[in-house]
């Protein structure tokens, strides 16, 4: 009898620590687990890729955005990460193999990016791996000298060209980008015929420029314009339909009389991976619309000659499209 008592005893000693067991167990997990699913996004810093080299126009947009929408993340940084070469290809292909979990976006620049994917073989990513999240800045494409060039005038640069056939070196973005496409474009309507050289981005491009290493540059406004106003680089003229405010640069149709379409232009905004989860991807949106309408971001923007004209994701995803057809009427220039 005593034995039998003894064996029950033993037997519920055993149940009770398997119940308890499993509660620790199961407040384990939770309290693992609750955090997680409490912690607002994002919770830590976000990645942006910039798919070019640092001091070019996609990585001065996307560093000043950088400075203002700290408080609209939960006070999350944004940082910025470049990863040049190819065009845009190198960046542009890590944001598509990037984790879709909300850390990592990437700066777009059309039609750059349908470009390369238009015009090469093998690109390992599609247009449509990407959600894309706003369009931030228009920014035309413009011809620059050096300040001690002999090209005085846009008109100086074509009647050169003209006469010397492949002498004039130009500096630009590439190979195959939207700053090649304007040029090509812009060559074939002067008549004239150059030797491109190409760079990662264009910040190399000018640097090449203000080195003598090439007679002219074909470059975006905002890349250029600190050594407009630092006087090292002249600007010729800006292939645009219209005058841009506050600028004194001559528009093609001004200076050639014809109207050069402009193509080229950079639409510049922010992509994610194709699976991040939507409601952070609106999240973004309204943090990124929130930094385009700040006052203080707007002067500084201004004062770095950036031209802001916010988009949201179903307008952006428009104007890829859009893009994609631009880029089908000019390729065959390449």
């Amino acid at each position: 009898m005593i034995c039998n008592n003894k064996f029950k005893e033993e037997v519920k000693m055993k149940k009770s620590f398997k119940m308890i067991f499993a509660v620790l167990v199961v407040f384990t997990l939770f309290g693992m687990t609750l955090p997680a699913m409490a912690a607002p996004y994002p919770s830590k810093a976000v990645v942006a890729i910039v798919p070019f080299g640092p001091g070019g126009g996609n990585d001065i947009l996307i560093r000043l955005v950088a400075k203002y929408i700290s408080p609209e993340l939960n006070k999350q940084a944004l940082v910025v990460e470049n990863k040049p070469g190819a065009g845009g290809q190198i960046g542009w292909t890590a944001l598509a193999k990037a984790r879709p979990d909300g850390y990592t976006i990437g700066a777009t620049s059309l039609p750059s990016m349908i470009l390369v994917k238009s015009l090469r073989k093998n690109v390992p990513f599609e247009l449509d791996d990407f959600q894309y999240i706003c369009n931030f800045q228009i920014d035309p494409i413009i011809w620059v000298v050096n300040k001690d060039s002999e090209l005085k005038t846009a008109r100086d640069v074509m009647e050169y060209a003209r006469k010397n056939p492949k002498k004039l070196n130009v500096a630009g973005d590439g190979p195959q980008s939207n700053i090649q496409l304007q040029h090509l474009i812009a060559s074939k309507l002067l008549k004239m015929e150059t030797n491109f050289v190409s760079y990662s981005g264009s910040g190399p491009a000018l640097t090449a420029l203000l080195g003598k290493q090439v007679d002219l540059a074909v470059t975006t406004l905002s890349s250029a314009i600190p050594h407009i106003e630092g006087r090292r680089l002249v600007p010729l003229v800006v292939f645009y339909d219209k005058k841009l405010p506050g600028l004194s640069i001559k528009t093609s149709k001004e200076v050639f009389g014809m109207n050069i379409p402009s193509a080229g232009t950079a639409l510049r905004g922010v992509a994610a991976p194709k699976k991040m989860n939507p409601k952070d991807v609106a999240t973004l949106e309204k943090a990124f619309e929130k930094v385009a309408k700040n006052p203080e971001f707007l002067a500084q923007a201004k004062a770095l000659g950036l031209t802001i004209e916010f988009m949201g994701n179903k307008e952006s995803n428009k104007l890829v499209e859009e893009s994609a057809k631009v880029v089908e009427e000019y390729k065959s220039l390449f």
